[in-house]
């Protein structure tokens, strides 16, 4: 087992990179060659809340893997919300409309039941427990199974201990670049945060053990990753910081209510949210406006002059980055 300790993702990459380059063997799976860690891999973030990735090399797609992050904490399995934001989303679907096994909506309605309201009522009542633990992976469904979208993250435990909640995630198949520290760090980092704050604890430590830790060779960004120039890259140290999901007396269920309309709004794909009044400062400052800059950007390609709108840091520098390369402006 190989560990990678960091204090987030932009620092995983630079590690998880030049591990790659030393040591990656090829293997081949479902007819597709892969460089794979010999061994399983396990990310550890203290600071999980630095979700944001910033390496230029990398050229993550912030408002895709924020806007994600909120459709799996709706619990949703359709395709077409994803697809306003990322159009490959509709290969991995078996029928283009709705996705055989996502992971919101299998935390949230199977089996009959929403494990996640269930491990925040476990853990409210009995912060000592060990048997907090949310599935993803049904074998009724997922073993010897076809289908375009098998998960690749299955389980997930929960504990807490000195008053944060600590995470680890299992992962039978981790693509370095596009899952582990592409949308699975914004997307379990956020489940961390949510359970945490209905909670009320802090947010302690989280792992991702990834038993297959690849990279497919033909990936157009493993050519820059693999020449990283920094043995460190943490702009978390230095120019942005995260702004937490509420604040000062703001309740989760506020949280809730604007996720729920946040979600009812923008389900007529397409439509700008400008008008939408939200309760917490988290959707006014930070989820709202990034929306909103990718309305812009889809509808008339001008949304990088309304970038100051985003108030957290880490969002509003890799929406800048982002949209910099893309709308051919410069911007200070």
């Amino acid at each position: 087992m190989k560990v990678i300790d960091v204090d987030n993702v932009n620092e995983a990459y630079v590690q998880a990179s030049n591990l790659m380059k030393k040591n990656a063997v090829t293997v081949k799976s479902r007819g597709m060659f892969t460089l794979e860690y010999p061994e399983p891999v396990t990310t550890v973030y203290r600071n999980p809340r630095e979700r944001v990735c910033l390496l230029p090399e990398r050229d993550a797609n912030p408002f895709f893997h924020l806007m994600e992050a909120l459709w799996i904490l709706s619990g949703r399995n359709d395709v077409a919300w994803l697809v306003w934001f990322n159009k490959r989303m509709r290969e991995y679907s078996d029928d283009g409309f709705t996705f055989h096994a996502p992971y919101g909506y299998r935390m949230r309605h199977n089996y009959g039941m929403d494990q996640i309201d269930e491990a925040i009522k476990l853990l409210k009542s009995r912060p000592d427990t060990r048997q907090a633990v949310i599935t993803i992976w049904d074998p009724r469904h997922d073993l010897n199974k076809e289908s375009k979208d098998i998960p690749c993250n299955d389980m997930i435990f929960l504990k807490i201990r000195n008053g944060r909640l600590n995470m680890t995630v299992c992962c039978r198949s981790n693509d370095m670049i596009w899952g582990a520290y592409g949308a699975n760090v914004v997307q379990f980092s956020m489940l961390q945060e949510y359970i945490a704050m209905h909670i009320g604890v802090a947010v302690g430590v989280y792992r991702q053990v990834s038993d297959s830790f690849h990279i497919y060779p033909d990936n157009p960004h493993w050519e820059k990753l693999r020449l990283l120039p920094y043995s460190d890259f943490n702009p978390y140290k230095y120019w942005v910081k995260p702004i937490p999901l509420i604040s000062g007396d703001e309740r989760p269920e506020d949280w809730d209510e604007d996720l729920t309309v946040f979600m009812e709004v923008t389900d007529s794909v397409g439509k700008d949210i400008l008008d939408v009044e939200f309760s917490t400062y988290w959707f006014r400052n930070v989820a709202s406006p990034m929306y909103g800059l990718w309305f812009r950007h889809k509808v008339d390609g001008d949304a990088i002059k309304f970038i100051d709108s985003i108030a957290a840091s880490d969002w509003r520098e890799a929406a800048k980055l982002w949209l910099s390369k893309r709308e051919n402006k410069n911007v200070v």
